[in-house]
C-alpha cells in the first residue's frame, strides 16, 4: 500500500513485509540531517533518526500518521525527510478580534502537526492594542478597547477589546517552544497605529485626537517619523517586547502606511531634508532602518512587509514579507523574502476567491532569496475559533505541504490523502470537502456577496485578472 503522509516525505523506499505497530521505537542521532529533518526506518523494528529535537518530533508525527491508517500491521518502509524551507509560518491577527489563550494554543496544536515552525502573532493594529507594556499602561487601559465593531454582519456599539498580560504572552511562547515553534510578534508601525496613537498623545503628525478604529480599512493615522521623541517611545515598547519574546525575529509591520500626513508635516519635511531623502517613501525606509538598527543592537532580526521597499533604501539585512507587490520590488530586492502571496496564502477570503487547488499549486519561490512562507488569517470578519478553523483548514495544510516538500504530489493525489487523513488532525470546524474547490459558475457570485460590490473593489478586479 502507498502511505498517506502530509506533508509528503522527501524520499520514501517501500520494502517487503510488515512490522507490528507494538514494536518498540528507538531513536538515534543522525548528524547528517539538517534541523527538522528525520529518518524513519520500519523493517521489523522502528527507528527514528534526527539531529534536532524538532526532527524527532516530526518523525514521531509521521509514524503516528502511518499507524493511524495501517492499524496493527505497518508496511516496512524507509523514509528520509528534510524541509524545503527553514521558515514555515502561520499568522493569527489578534488585533481586529481578540483570540483567547486557549484558542491560540489549539491553533498551535493543529499547526504543529503540519510542521509549521513559526507562529507569527499580529498583536497591534488600528482596531486594538493587545500586548501589556508596563512602561505605558495606558496602551492596555485605552488602546486595547474600541467603541464598537462594524465589520460586515457585526454591527454594534458595544465596547470591544482585551489584552494579553506579559505572563500570558510568555506562556504562549513556552507552549509554542514545546511544539518546536518560535514566536514572531508583530508590532505595526509606522501605519496601522490608531490604537497606539489613541493612547500615547503626541506621536501623530497633526496633533489631532485619534481613536481606535471600529471598522476595517486603511487609515491616514501614522507615527510622525520626524519626531525623535517617538523613536524613544517605540524603543521602550520594543524593549519589553524583546524581553517577552526571546526568539530571533521581531516583525515591525510597514504595510499600508499612507503618507499624506507626512507630506503636510513640517517636522517630517525637515527630516527628509536633513537626511537628504528624496520623498516620503524614503522616509519610511529611514524609519524602518532606524528601528532595525536599534533591534539589531538587542540581537534581533527585523521583518517588514514589502511596502517598505518602495523607497529603495531599505537595509539589506531586513527580511521582507511579500504579500501584494504589484511592481514585484521584492523579486528584484537582495533582501531575504518570506512569501505570503495575497492571492493564494491569505486564508480569510472565501474559498470561491481562494480555492484549495489554487493554494496548493502555487509556487512560492519567486526568486532565490525566498527563505520561507507565511499564511495569515486576518480577523476583521473572523470573530471566533469556529470561523478561524473553517477558513484556515484545509488551506493551511496545502501551504504546509508546499513549505515542506518541493516535489509535492499532484493535486488529485493530495486531495485523496487529505480526505483519508483529516480525522488524524482532530479538527472540529473544518470546511466541508464540497466547499474546497467551488465550480467556476459559482465563484463570482460568492465573491461578490463577500465584498458587496465587485465593480468597486480593486483587489477583486485584480484577482480575476490573475490566474
Amino acid at each position: 500500500m502507498k502511505l498517506s503522509i502530509i506533508p509528503s516525505p522527501y524520499e520514501t523506499e517501500y520494502l517487503t513485509g510488515f512490522t507490528k505497530a507494538t514494536a518498540p521505537v528507538t531513536e538515534y542521532d543522525a548528524e547528517n540531517l539538517p534541523a527538522d529533518g528525520f529518518e524513519l526506518h520500519i523493517d521489523g523494528s522502528i527507528r527514528i533518526g534526527a539531529s534536532s529535537l524538532s526532527g524527532f518530533f516530526y518523525g514521531r508525527q509521521a509514524l503516528s500518521q502511518i499507524m493511524f491508517q495501517c492499524g496493527q500491521n505497518i508496511p516496512n518502509v524507509h523514509i528520509r525527510d528534510i524541509p524545503r524551507y527553514t521558515y514555515r509560518a502561520f499568522m493569527i491577527d489578534s488585533a481586529r478580534h481578540f483570540t483567547s489563550i486557549a484558542d491560540i494554543k489549539k491553533m498551535i496544536d493543529y499547526c504543529a502537526k503540519l510542521r509549521f515552525n513559526v507562529f507569527h502573532w499580529h498583536l497591534t493594529d488600528d482596531q486594538g492594542w493587545r500586548p501589556e507594556i508596563k512602561a505605558f499602561p495606558v496602551l492596555t487601559q485605552k488602546g486595547a478597547y474600541r467603541k464598537g465593531s462594524h465589520f460586515g454582519a457585526e454591527q454594534n456599539e458595544d465596547v470591544y477589546g482585551g489584552f494579553y498580560t506579559q505572563d500570558e504572552m510568555r506562556d504562549i511562547v513556552s507552549y509554542a517552544h514545546a511544539n518546536h515553534m518560535i514566536v514572531v510578534p508583530e508590532i505595526d508601525m509606522p501605519g496601522h497605529v490608531s490604537a497606539l496613537l489613541s493612547s500615547v498623545e503626541g506621536m501623530a503628525c497633526n496633533g489631532k485626537k485619534v481613536e481606535a478604529k471600529t471598522t476595517a480599512g486603511i487609515f491616514r493615522d501614522i507615527i510622525c517619523a520626524g519626531n525623535d521623541d517617538n523613536y524613544d517611545i517605540l524603543y521602550e515598547i520594543l524593549d519589553e517586547i524583546c524581553d517577552i519574546f526571546p526568539d530571533s525575529y521581531i516583525h515591525i509591520g510597514g504595510d499600508e502606511a499612507p503618507k499624506a500626513q507626512w507630506k503636510d508635516c513640517p517636522v517630517c519635511r525637515q527630516r527628509i531634508e536633513d537626511e537628504k531623502l528624496r520623498n516620503e517613501d524614503e522616509l519610511q525606509g529611514y524609519f524602518i532602518n532606524r528601528i532595525n538598527k536599534y533591534l539589531k543592537g538587542k540581537g534581533k532580526k527585523v521583518i517588514t512587509w514589502n511596502e517598505s521597499l518602495k523607497g529603495g533604501n531599505l537595509d539589506e539585512d531586513i527580511t521582507v514579507q511579500r504579500w501584494m507587490d504589484p511592481k514585484e520590488l521584492s523579486k528584484a530586492s537582495p533582501n531575504a523574502i518570506i512569501n505570503s502571496d495575497f492571492y493564494r496564502y491569505y486564508a480569510d477570503y472565501p474559498y470561491a476567491m481562494t480555492p484549495l487547488k489554487k493554494v496548493y499549486e502555487y509556487e512560492p519561490q519567486v526568486n532565490s532569496n525566498v527563505v520561507g512562507v507565511d499564511t495569515p488569517i486576518w480577523t476583521e470578519y473572523v470573530a471566533d475559533l469556529e470561523k478561524t478553523e473553517y477558513m484556515c483548514f484545509p488551506r493551511f495544510i496545502a501551504v504546509a505541504q508546499t513549505a515542506w516538500c518541493k516535489n509535492k504530489p499532484a493535486y488529485s493525489r493530495f486531495r485523496q490523502e487529505l480526505t483519508e487523513m483529516l480525522p488524524w488532525y482532530g479538527f472540529t470546524s473544518i470546511a466541508d470537502e464540497s466547499e474546497w474547490d467551488p465550480s467556476g459558475v459559482t465563484r463570482l457570485p460568492r465573491v461578490v456577496k463577500h465584498f458587496g460590490s465587485i465593480s468597486k473593489n480593486k483587489r477583486i478586479r485584480e484577482f480575476f485578472l490573475k490566474k
